[in-house]
This record gives C-alpha cells, structure tokens and sequence, in this order.
C-alpha cells in the first residue's frame, strides 16, 4: 500500500467527526416506550426499497427486479435456490409483508430494522437470523461508514437486508452467473458463508488502512510532532471504539453459533463456522494491536514535545552558563566609580575584552568536553 498522507484534522472537522462517530456509539432513543416488534428504521439513509431476485439452481440462474410482493410470490420457487436481496429500509409496510410472506417474527424485523443493533446470530423456528455491520471505508477522507446488513436462512431460501447498496457483492453475483462456480454448485448455507466472510474480509481492509495510518502518524509524531495531530489522534480513538463495536459482538455470535444445531451448520459444516470464527480472532488481534498504538501515540506526542522543551532549556542553559562569567565581568566594569585603578589604563578594554573571550571559550570547551551540546 503506498505511503498515507495524513491531513490534520482542524477543529471544525474534529468536532463535526466527533458528532458522526457519537451517533455510532450512543445507544438508540427512537424505540424507548414502543412494545416489542415496533418496526421502525432507526437509521437516516432515503434509500428507496428495492428487491431482487436470484433464483438458480445447477443449470440455470435468473434475476428478477421485483416490484410488489405478489410478484415475489409469483416468483419464488422451491425447486430453486432463491436469494433475495433487498436494500433500503423506506418502505417498512413491504418488508413487513415479507416478514409475513416467509414467517419471519416481527423481533427479527425489528432488530434488522433497528441500525443500532449489536451484531449476533439467532437461532428461531424455521430459520437462522444473523446481523452484522458491513465497513464501508474512505480512506481519502480517513473516515468509514456502516452499514446494517442482516440474513433470514431458511431451507432453500435466503433474504438478506441491507440498509444501503453495496458494490463489494459483486464478485458473488458475477460468481453466480457461471454454472462451473462452487456457488452454482451449492445449496444456500455456502452463499450465506460467502457473504459473511466477504463482509469480514472488508474488515482486513479497514484494518489494513488504520494499521498504515497510524504508523505514519507516528511517523510525523516523531519528526515533527504538532498540537494539530491531537484532534487526529482522539479522532483515531473514537474510530476505534466505533471499530470494536462492530466487530467483537459478531464473533462472540460466531463462537456460540458453533455450539448450535441448526440445519444451518449439519449442511454447511461447522469448518466454514470454524474459518470465520479464526478470521474474526485473527482481526481481533490485530484490533488490540492498534489500541495499544494508539493509546502510545498520545504518549509519544507528549513526550516528543517534552523532549523538544527540553531541548530549548538545555540549550538556554548551556548558552546562560558561558554568559554569566562574561556578564559579571561587564557588570562590574559597568559601574564607572571614580577610584577603579583599571578604568584608567591604556589597553584596559583590550586585556578586558581578551580575558572574556579565553574564559568564553574555556566554558565553550568545558561544555563540549561534558558533551551537553
């Protein structure tokens, strides 16, 4: 990865950061005092509900653009693979109709609908439901987002809601269109597995980002340390916790889910479970990495500033003390009384002005000698 050039983050830009990165880590308000299985989409995307259809088996694939749900209904198969994408949370009437379409509890709808809600995996009557948070990085700004994405698992059926687009399934979907591809070839555990571990594999990439970019920062901490690089820095703290967030709830959901038995893990195996589980420690490693290099950042700031400081009054000092001789003897020639012997001969300035210059550079010498300079 080539060399990040980190921008200093001014004031203006820390605190309008500070404010997109607190969204992520308060706690949602919008469902206080609703009963339980109130669907309401707690996030601010306008994105417009929209539904495909995958449907494919060994021989064939299709994709239908699907428009209401008696065209879904119209559409769905059970002598197919059917994935059903839907993106955008706007229309909550239609994903309700969903819900009801394929049993799926209105808990389950109001966790996938709530964008605040910690990533875990559930085991329910007839399906598996699994959410989790989806990075979308932006490295030129030095920000991410997230996005809410969950899956619905059941039988030959899976329905993933995502809360925006995201161009990083592309691969599966080009992946699907050829009939020799293991997705092709594999029942709807392997393309839900394939999702997930493409969603982890994104947090590679963030994680890749944060790793470059701390070390360059470290860098200019080093260099030339500056008190613009403490917004960067609590900004980097904050991103972390947000980071954290997101990730170590998931992999507790994938640890437990190996203790689980649903048709899910007896179909898929439990060595898919097991690889993601082994990415996710993996990541984990490298999160407590970064927090240890961040939470040294601030002290090599203050310490490169310290040393700095330390620098100028050693200098101060060294410059004070092969002065002070030198201002003593001009102090005292400095009083003009009428009965200094010296004032009154002829090359008195000149034996005057000699002496100070063999004591300056005897102090010169002593200072080099003890290697203060």
């Amino acid at each position: 990865m080539n060399k990040i050039k980190i921008p200093f983050i001014s004031s203006k830009a820390f605190a309008k950061s500070a404010k997109v990165l607190a969204e992520h880590l308060k706690p949602s308000v919008h469902k206080v005092g609703a009963p339980p299985g109130t669907m309401t989409y707690t996030g601010r995307d306008t994105v417009s509900t929209k539904i495909r259809l995958f449907q494919y088996d060994i021989n064939n694939i299709s994709v239908h653009d699907i428009e209401n749900i008696e065209a879904l209904k119209d559409k769905s198969s059970r002598n197919h693979t059917n994935w059903i994408d839907i993106v955008g949370f706007q229309d909550i009437e239609l994903i309700e109709e969903i819900g009801e379409l394929f049993s799926i509890s209105h808990l389950t709808l109001e966790d996938m609908l709530n964008v605040s809600q910690l990533p875990k995996i559930e085991e329910h009557a007839g399906y598996l439901y699994i959410t989790l948070k989806l990075i979308d990085l932006k490295a030129e700004e030095s920000s991410f987002n997230f996005t809410h994405y969950s899956l619905i698992i059941k039988e030959n059926t899976l329905i993933t809601f995502s809360e925006r687009p995201n161009p990083i399934f592309q691969s599966l979907e080009t992946s699907l269109q050829h009939s020799a591809s293991v997705l092709r070839n594999s029942s709807i555990d392997y393309l839900s597995y394939r999702i997930a571990d493409t969603i982890v594999d994104q947090y590679y990439y963030t994680l890749e980002w944060f790793t470059n970019i701390l070390s360059d920062l470290e860098t200019e901490l080093v260099e030339n340390p500056s008190k613009k690089h403490i917004n960067s820095i609590l900004t980097f703290k904050k991103q972390w916790l947000v980071l954290r967030k997101a990730i170590f709830p998931f992999k507790e959901a994938v640890r437990k889910m190996l203790n689980l038995e649903p048709d899910f893990i007896k179909s898929a195996g439990k060595h898919y479970v097991a690889d993601l589980l082994d990415h996710l420690q993996s990541i984990e490693a490298t999160m407590e990495i970064l927090r240890e290099n961040l939470n040294n950042l601030m002290d090599l700031y203050n310490s490169t500033v310290s040393n700095k400081m330390n620098e100028v009054m050693q200098m101060l000092t060294i410059v004070a003390t092969i002065f002070i001789p030198l201002t003593f003897i001009a102090g005292v020639y400095g009083m003009n009384f009428q009965n200094m012997p010296e004032l009154g001969m002829r090359y008195g300035y000149h034996i005057t002005m000699g002496i100070m210059f063999v004591i300056g550079l005897i102090m010169f010498l002593y200072v080099k000698r003890k290697r203060w300079l």
